[in-house]
C-alpha cells in the first residue's frame, strides 16, 4: 500500500482537530505525546492527516494574498462524492470559502476552503 499523510503545524492541535471532525468528517485516530510536542493521527477513509502542536509553540505563517504566493506545500485536495454538502458542512463549522464550488473539466468539480488556521484545502469532486 501507498498513501501520503499531510502534516499540519498548529498551536492548538486539540481546537483544530475538532474542526476537522465535525468540519471535514476525520476522524481522530490517535493522540501522541512526544519531547517535541504532540501529534494528533486523523483518518478519513484512506485520506490521513497529522496536526503537530510543538512544545516550544509555532509562529504564523507570513500572510499571503494567495495560497500559492509562496514555494512549497500550500494546499491540501481532498476528494469527496458531494462538493457543495462538504463546503457547506466544513464552512458551517468554522471554515472560510475562498472559492465556491466549480466545475473546472468535465466530471469535476472543486471548491478553496481555508480551515480555521488558514490552511487551504481544495474540495475535489471527480466523476
Amino acid at each position: 500500500m501507498t498513501a501520503t499523510e499531510v502534516g499540519i503545524i498548529t498551536t492548538d492541535a486539540a481546537r483544530l482537530a475538532a474542526f476537522y471532525e465535525a468540519g471535514l468528517g476525520f476522524s481522530v485516530e490517535a493522540v501522541y505525546e512526544f519531547p517535541r510536542g504532540s501529534i494528533y493521527r486523523l483518518r478519513r477513509d484512506l485520506a490521513r492527516c497529522k496536526l503537530f502542536q510543538p512544545v516550544t509553540g509555532a509562529a504564523d505563517r507570513p500572510a499571503a494574498q494567495n495560497f500559492y504566493a509562496f514555494c512549497g506545500i500550500g494546499y491540501g485536495a481532498l476528494l469527496v462524492d458531494d462538493a457543495e454538502a462538504e463546503v457547506a458542512r466544513a464552512c458551517a463549522h468554522g471554515a472560510t470559502l475562498l472559492e465556491g464550488v466549480v466545475s473546472h473539466r468535465p466530471g469535476a468539480r472543486y471548491a478553496l476552503i481555508e480551515d480555521p488556521e488558514g490552511n487551504t484545502w481544495e474540495v475535489l469532486e471527480e466523476a
